[in-house]
């Protein structure tokens, strides 16, 4: 990747870091905008897949040992998924006003397979921190 495309990378990044902290302290400070915020976390996770997928695609156009790199993360991916959505209770959740949400049983089990997804990918990056911690510290 040339220099003037790094710097752009890094500018535009720059300005979405501080677009969504100052989003995340005027949600936090005032308490409102809850919505506005959920949106723009949902517009930055689609923007940030879809720029792995663009990516993806073109390293895959590159080489073929890439492109089967690339369905083997997808099956991957679509594994831990189906696998946390199995996981997943289909339980409306039941707290002092869980009427104003609006959940439906398929939105409250997305949900859980959604904190399933996270805390899998948390624990994997801890582990992975350890184990070259471990690898780095033997050699």
């Amino acid at each position: 990747m040339n220099s003037t495309l790094s710097k752009i990378i890094g500018i535009f990044s720059a300005i979405l870091l501080a677009v969504s902290a100052v989003s995340g302290i005027v949600t936090f400070v005032t308490g409102e905008y809850i919505d506005w915020l959920l949106i723009w976390t949902y517009i930055l996770a689609g923007g940030a897949f879809l720029v792995i997928i663009v990516m993806s695609l073109i390293g895959m156009l590159n080489s073929k040992k890439s492109a089967l790199t690339l369905l083997g993360v997808l099956a991957l991916a679509a594994v831990i998924v189906f696998g946390a959505h199995s996981f997943a209770s289909d339980v409306l959740p039941t707290f002092h006003g869980v009427e104003e949400y609006n959940l439906t049983i398929s939105l409250s089990k997305w949900v859980d397979t959604a904190l399933y997804v996270t805390y899998l990918l948390f624990g994997a990056a801890i582990l992975g921190l350890a184990v070259t911690a471990v690898r780095s510290a033997a050699e």
